[in-house]
């Protein structure tokens, strides 16, 4: 059977972990289309609801669902970058999630880029280096010196509490991601971005 000729751009594929994680990053790279001097490789995201699924779930949907939707779109997977918050592999289960073994399944598969985006510790981390913002969406009058609580969660619930609010993880964040200073994240995450930076092809305005 005669190759379909590519007609379309290369595709860069971002796996996540989380509903959180999926709405951020989507609101990650509308900041960096918004800046970027040249235009952005197309993507698509994909929320794998859960961090034991990157074993358990990916190659299957490469395989079954993403590889044969660009072979029939007309065009290739250029990166699979995979997201996901640190937590688990610091503290708790570090085998969890085998990459060297994903990695090679990945190129085998043709897909010529893997890159790993590790957010650490977990997304509210990086939400919360955006203080000033949350706090303005918040109507807090006064940006706290210090937060209660062990990781990222823990302290954003202790943040919402001084608003008389319940922070809430998912889908029900996305009302407080679009509102946050993405350039003030990117700064302080910039090293970890870079690989997925380079692979959507963002060129930062000086």
């Amino acid at each position: 059977m005669a190759r379909k000729k590519l007609t379309n751009p290369p595709h860069v594929l971002i796996f996540v972990e989380g509903d959180t994680d999926e709405v951020f990053f989507k609101a990650l790279i509308d900041y960096y289309a918004s800046v970027s001097s040249g235009k952005l490789l197309p993507y698509d995201v994909c929320n794998l609801k859960g961090v034991t699924r990157y074993s358990s779930k990916l190659l299957a949907k490469l395989k079954n669902e993403y590889l044969p939707t660009a072979l029939n779109d007309g065009y290739k997977i250029k990166t699979v970058c995979c997201s996901y918050d640190t937590d688990v592999f610091e503290v708790r289960q570090p085998q969890i999630v085998k990459w060297d073994n994903i990695c090679k399944s990945v190129k085998r598969m043709g897909i010529g880029d893997f890159i790993r985006v590790g957010v650490k510790s977990s997304i509210e981390d990086w939400i919360l280096d955006d203080l000033q913002g949350i706090c303005g969406f918040l109507r807090l009058r006064q940006v706290p010196s210090s937060l209660k609580g062990m990781d990222g969660y823990q302290k954003m619930q202790d943040l919402y509490k001084k608003a008389r609010r319940t922070y809430k993880k998912g889908y029900e964040a996305k009302e407080l991601i679009n509102v946050l200073d993405m350039s003030a994240i990117r700064n302080k995450r910039q090293d970890v971005l870079a690989p997925l930076e380079e692979a959507l092809g963002v060129v930062m305005l000086q």
